[in-house]
């Protein structure tokens, strides 16, 4: 387990995608359905930390999405963002939950209801679980193609992902 603290502090840190040991400023990004897609990613400023980043949309249900961010060595996780996959946070608080958690507790998220998942103090892995309506994170649902690609987009913004998406000769951005 790492402190609320330390996975803040590591969400933050600028990070590349690394390829046959190379950081890479852009990568080829396939948006073909369904999008599956598995990262190594490295901190150019701080190269001792490594992540694994994973894309993983339905083949069966376009617009369930995950979007997951964990520590390469230790696999734990830092963030995840859940579209149509169902969720249960613990029913128990302990002290080191903030506040925002305590009245989602013992919450079941049904598919219909996006979530994003916080590494906590004194919990598994990513047992604690927001509804994305309640949270910054930007795109509240999916209804498209376009809006998985946000997603994709703003998780990258959230992680601090440096390396830049290329779909054939154009950049995917937030605009």
């Amino acid at each position: 387990m790492i402190s609320i603290e330390h996975s803040e502090y590591l969400l933050k840190i600028p990070k590349k995608v690394k390829l046959k040991g190379i950081l890479e400023d852009q990568i080829e990004f396939q948006t073909n359905l369904p999008i599956q897609s598995y990262f190594i990613l490295t901190s150019p400023e701080e190269s001792e930390f490594s992540f694994l980043y994973d894309i993983n949309q339905s083949s069966k249900n376009h617009f369930k999405l995950s979007l997951y961010l964990m520590c390469e060595d230790t696999k734990v996780g830092l963030l995840r963002v859940d579209y149509n996959g169902q969720h249960i946070n613990p029913e128990g608080l302990i002290d080191t939950l903030p506040e925002k958690f305590h009245k989602y507790a013992g919450k079941f998220f049904e598919y219909d209801e996006p979530h994003i998942h916080y590494n906590v103090d004194g919990y598994k892995n990513l047992v604690w679980a927001l509804p994305l309506e309640n949270d910054l994170f930007e795109v509240k649902s999916l209804n498209n193609q376009n809006d998985v690609v946000s997603a994709i987009l703003h998780f990258n913004k959230l992680i601090n992902l440096e390396t830049k998406f290329l779909t054939g000769t154009q950049f995917l951005d937030l605009h």
